[in-house]
Formats: C-alpha cells, structure tokens, sequence
C-alpha cells in the first residue's frame, strides 16, 4: 500500500474509504493530488483504479446505464462525451474512442465512474462554483490553477479560438460574459464556461459553473479531474 497521509486527496471518497487509494482516480492520478501539477500516475495505480472502477459497474443495469445517456450498440455502451463518443466494453474491460484507440486513464475511469452511479439524481443546470461546493473549498485555489488559469492560456486566450474549439466539442453558446459556452461533459452532467475578454488592464478570465448536485454523480476528486479533462479537450488533446 502507498503512503499517502500528505496528498492531495482527502481520503473521504467513497471508493477510497470501501477499497483504498488506489482505487482513488485522485490517488491514482498523482501523489500529490489536487495540490500541486501532477506527475506521471504509475501503470500500477492506474491498472488497479481501471480494474476498481469496471467491478463496480460489474453490477450496474441496463436500465441505469441508458437513464445515464449510454446508448446500447452491437455489444458495447456508446457514451456521449463532449459531442463525440466513448466505447465502454465491459466483457472486455476496454474504453475506446470512436476511431477505437484506448481511452486515456483519466477520461476512461471517469466515464466508468459516471456510469457505475446507483442512483437517479436530478439533471442539475449548471449554477455553482468549485469553491461553492464545501468539500472543494480546500482545493479552490489550486484548482484555479489547474483549471482556469490553465484555460485562460490555451483555448480560451482569445475569442476566435475558444469559439473554434467550443463547436469541436458540441458547446451551446449562452448569454454570459463575453461569451458563454454550455458543454455535456457526460449526458446527465452538463457544465458551463462563462469568459470575459482581456482589456488593458486584465488578460481574458473565466468562470466554470457546475451543477450544484455534481456530487451526486462524482466524487470531489473526480470533479477537479473531470474540469482538467474538459480544459485539455478544448486545448486539442485527445480522449
């Protein structure tokens, strides 16, 4: 087992308290957690947060599966992602993209989290802010980092651009700041970038809004990870 008593992640999730951190997307991410950039996870970590997150959909229905927006196709579950698609095949044990490369770690264990969600929560609009949500609070200005700032520097360092990359992955412009985009991370999990231009004063800055039940569907850690993936997409990384 690792230590990890000085990480970043709080212990708290409910599949780090069940089954350990290295069940933990965040644990598995980096030892250091949301508190600092992270380094590269361990293919240990990260086979064992993958293998922990396809037992716990091992369970789930069909019926849960398509309430969560999966669609059932030749054997697979087709999983709306930011107006593409992953491939969830759970004989396999695989996360594909639509040209059928391998998921990344991050957006594969995050979509088998999502999908392994018990309940029915509400479809939530977007309305509240990471340091809005209390068991976030400890991680806001890191994640400000992580997140907006890193942003503000890549897609969202002028209009034409972030626009350009907001169409690429299905995001509704909305009458927000100087541009507003609304994004369906995952189906039932929608979220909103509110961007303000830079002036003479101040470069370009932005708001990421969430639903204030996200919690419902993610642990904290997973929604810090899930907000990076969402900034690399529109940077024009890959799944």
């Amino acid at each position: 087992m690792i230590d990890r008593s000085n990480d970043g992640c709080s212990g708290q999730t409910p599949a780090h308290r069940k089954n350990g951190p290295d069940s933990c997307v965040d644990c598995a991410k980096s030892k250091n957690g949301p508190r600092a950039r992270p380094d590269l996870p361990t293919q240990e970590n990260i086979a064992r947060a993958t293998e922990m997150a396809f037992e716990a959909l091992g369970g789930q229905t069909d019926e849960q599966m398509a309430w969560l927006g999966a669609v059932p196709q030749e054997g697979i579950w087709k999983l709306p992602v930011l107006g593409h698609a992953l491939h969830v095949d759970r004989p396999a044990k695989r996360v594909t993209t639509e040209e059928g490369k391998e998921a990344g770690p991050f957006w594969r264990i995050l979509a088998l989290h999502y999908l392994a969600v018990r309940d029915q929560p509400d479809l939530t609009p977007p309305g509240v802010v990471f340091a809005d949500i209390p068991t976030a609070r400890s991680y806001a200005g890191v994640y400000h980092q992580r997140v907006i700032a890193r942003l503000c520097g890549t897609a969202g360092r002028d209009l034409e651009t972030l626009r350009a990359a907001a169409e690429e992955h299905g995001g509704q412009l909305v009458a927000e700041g100087d541009a507003g985009f609304d994004f369906n991370v995952f189906p039932r999990l929608p979220v909103r970038l509110v961007w303000h231009a830079a002036d003479e004063e101040f470069p370009p800055s932005a708001t990421l809004l969430l639903p204030a039940n996200i919690e419902e569907y993610l642990c904290i850690e997973d929604v810090t990870i899930l907000s990076e993936c969402l900034v690399s997409r529109l940077g024009g990384r890959p799944f």
